[in-house]
């Protein structure tokens, strides 16, 4: 499972990334992460906590690649 600030790097890189309204989150968390993009807002995450096309560790392991290439 990605952390939260995983997340937010991942809906920044993610090609397939799709904010939608998410009613599920609660108010506190809600305030807090409105100003943030995050995987937890896409439409494409479930309430698993899942992304639906399976693109987060494939997005995560293209983060770490360009991390060692910046090394």
């Amino acid at each position: 499972m990605a952390s939260k600030e995983q997340l937010r790097k991942i809906a920044i890189y993610c090609d397939s990334y799709n904010p939608g309204k998410r009613d599920d989150l609660n108010n506190v968390s809600q305030v807090y992460d409105e100003k943030f993009e995050s995987c937890e807002k896409c439409t494409h995450f479930t309430k698993e906590g899942k992304c639906d096309v399976d693109l987060v560790d494939k997005v995560l392991s293209s983060l770490a690649m360009e991390q060692d290439l910046k090394s």
